[in-house]
């Protein structure tokens, strides 16, 4: 997917998005991981898509506790470029 068209998609779905350059490489950053098709890293991704808000919560407590402080929104947005890496992941893979 295109640069420009994920952060189209970022603010149109997000009051404040975060910045378009952080957004591409975490983009890039969940692709690479996709590629290399860990199953265990891969079920941990998504589960990460799949959490509810109390896990959401938690897991924004332990990013914190590693110096990185993220608000709800940040975090639903870093989610929603998982979600968009792992479907082009799969997409570039079917016959």
């Amino acid at each position: 997917m295109k640069q420009e068209k994920i952060f189209t998609l970022l603010e149109a779905l997000y009051g404040e998005t975060i910045e378009q350059e952080s957004a591409w490489r975490t983009y890039q950053n969940f692709l690479n991981i996709c590629a290399d098709e860990d199953n265990e890293t891969m079920d941990y991704m998504l589960h990460v898509v799949n959490m509810n808000h109390k896990e959401r919560l938690n897991l924004r407590n332990l990013i914190a506790e590693k110096g990185y402080e993220l608000t709800p929104n940040e975090l639903n947005q870093y989610i929603f470029l998982l979600l968009l890496a792992i479907y082009d992941h799969i997409e570039s893979n079917l016959p």
